[in-house]
């Protein structure tokens, strides 16, 4: 039997443009094929999918799903209004198409148009009542404006609309944690030594609260040593400057000679590309003399965890005394919820000083933390460290430290 196909197909390419009828595609180039082609490609090779996605377009110019798909892979590279001009084409022909609004509203929020995000959520509200997607995806984008208030009242529509919505579900117990701006804390430290001290213990309370311009957190610390008590108040202050940098600054005073009399800090960070976050500071702590401590540190973001390296240096008339610290903090669920581990040399002065001299000997330390949120307003935090400290030139003891801590936030 003679096969007629390829007569077919050569009568209908000479006579189809005559007749007004497309001639079919060869074999290997109908449209669904080249679709699937062009999704099949990596993300490296986009330009050649978009090349795979407009070639099917030509044979199909109603085919939606391969116009949504270009769209996507304009955005991906930013190229924004070619990508507003496919999912435009999508909605003129079909209004409904939710999946095209979807996409479409990724377009506003990556392009930095935040408030015509929200115009195309609540045109999807109008639209589609019945869906609960529309107003999480307006939740999200109010919770990226930092509009917390509006943002829950979107995501409790979306819930009211399916009240088992997963996404929009674990959207408001993250903005109920973020209407969380103030706190109230309170830690208890015990150190031990295996001689010249009898045990020391240390009771802090603080009260913070986040302002839109940064965080306040005021600080009482009551500690007995010596079979002394004292007592030390603090002001830490956490400023943000610009978009990705932030300052701290700390103010203490003490009447007690188990505290400095006064001590005074302030520090800049910034946060680099590829996950960096680096800082340089000082604090200067008032003794019976003046200590001045020049710090800096720097640390990067490796997956789920953060590894940083913190540097002191103390200046004195006998020489400057340098020491640092190494950690690693692993967090779980969020940020809320982690593991830290640190190995230094040397006495920081962020903990409570209780003479100068101590910051110009040696010692080695190690310790392990670990916070975990307990419910929606608690937070619970414990460590253990070891120090190995010299107290007098080439004379050592063991020093250890537990901390249990609680934070109540609302």
């Amino acid at each position: 039997m003679i096969n007629d196909r390829p007569l077919i197909l050569t009568a209908l390419a000479l006579l189809g443009p005559l007749a007004g009828v497309a001639a079919p595609a060869p074999p290997g180039e109908d449209s669904d094929a080249l679709f699937l082609q062009a999704r099949s490609l990596p993300k490296e090779r986009r330009e050649e999918a978009r090349a795979l996605c407009r070639k099917a377009l030509e044979r199909s110019p109603g085919y939606q799903d391969i116009r949504i798909h270009l769209a996507r892979l304009y955005a991906w590279d930013s190229l924004y209004d070619d990508a507003r001009r496919e999912i435009r084409t999508v909605l003129d022909q079909s209004l409904g198409n939710a999946e095209a609004r979807d996409v479409a509203i990724d377009i506003e929020v990556w392009s930095e148009h935040p408030h015509e995000a929200l115009r195309v959520c609540d045109a999807g509200m109008a639209q589609d009542p019945k869906s609960p997607l529309w107003p999480y995806r307006k939740a999200r984008v109010l919770r990226s404006l930092k509009d917390f208030p509006g943002a829950l009242a979107s995501v409790q529509l979306a819930l009211q609309v399916d009240p088992d919505h997963q996404p929009s579900r674990l959207l408001r117990d993250d903005v109920n944690e973020l209407l969380q701006r103030s706190k109230v804390s309170l830690t208890a430290t015990y150190e031990t030594y295996n001689h010249t001290f009898n045990p020391w213990k240390t009771t802090s309370l603080s009260l913070g609260h986040r302002f839109d311009l940064g965080s306040v957190i005021l600080r009482g610390n009551r500690a007995e040593r010596f079979d002394t008590w004292g007592t030390q108040f603090e002001v830490d202050a956490y400023p943000h400057i610009s978009e990705g940098t932030y300052a701290y600054l700390n103010v203490g005073h003490s009447s007690d000679s188990l505290f400095p009399g006064s001590s005074y800090g302030a520090e800049l960070y910034h946060n680099f590309p590829a996950a960096i976050e680096a800082s340089l500071g000082l604090r200067r702590l008032v003794f019976s003399d003046v200590v001045t401590i020049y710090t800096g540190s720097i640390g990067r973001y490796v997956g789920n965890s953060l590894y940083s390296l913190r540097l002191y240096d103390t200046p004195s008339a006998v020489g400057s005394s340098l020491s640092g610290t190494l950690s690693a903090r692993f967090f779980q669920e969020d940020a809320d919820n982690y593991i830290n581990v640190a190995v230094g040399t040397g006495v920081s002065p962020d903990q409570p000083t209780w003479s100068s001299d101590v910051l110009h000997l040696r010692s080695r330390n190690a310790s392990l933390g670990i916070q975990k949120r307990l419910t929606r307003s608690w937070v619970g935090s414990a460590s253990a460290g070891w120090e190995r400290q010299e107290y007098l030139p080439d004379q050592y003891r063991v020093h250890w430290t537990y901390s249990l801590g609680f934070e109540w936030r609302f």
